[in-house]
């Protein structure tokens, strides 16, 4: 009986300890087109880190696949500013500004955004939308040569907590 109990909580223990890669993974759709490639996210997370100032508020957006890609994107924003929501600018800029830099890293290169604008809505529930709302490009560091870029991101992200 001893026996029975102990394989019973076992068993217990691994159904619940073990998660489902489906709850790592948040619904996020994109548009997002760079040199003629589709990036088709299937995980997307957010976390917030500490500002380069005081009077600041920085957050990372990971965006990611199957194939090892990933997007990021990174803002900085007024501390006494309530939400994500705003027009944020691709720098150099001050604290008091809305701030951001975006790039995709796949097994090949790296793709920085170059741009001028990009529009952020906080949809409500982890749920955000990401406009490039100018004229915007990408740069292939491995080509050494600018590239086209257009699309944006939706949906679902997961928060997450980082250990500084």
């Amino acid at each position: 009986m001893r026996k029975i109990a102990v394989i019973l909580l076992l068993v217990l223990n691994i159904t619940t300890s073990c998660s489902s890669d489906a709850d790592d993974k948040a619904s996020v759709t994109s548009s997002i087109i760079i040199d003629g490639k589709s990036f088709v996210p299937t995980k997307g997370v957010y976390f917030y880190k500490t500002a380069s100032f005081d009077t600041q508020k920085s957050v990372n957006f990971v965006i990611s696949n199957e194939k090892g890609e990933t997007f990021y994107i990174d803002i900085s924003f007024p501390a006494s500013q309530k939400d994500l929501n705003g027009i944020y600018d691709f720098g150099p800029g001050t604290a008091d500004k809305l701030l951001v830099s975006c790039e995709l890293v796949t097994a090949t290169t790296r793709y920085p955004i170059l741009g001028y604008t990009l529009k952020i809505t906080d949809l409500g529930n982890s749920n955000f939308s990401f406009v490039f709302t100018q004229p915007v490009a990408a740069f292939d560091v491995v080509k050494n040569k600018q590239v086209t870029f257009k699309g944006g991101l939706e949906g679902q992200f997961k928060l997450t907590e980082v250990k500084q």
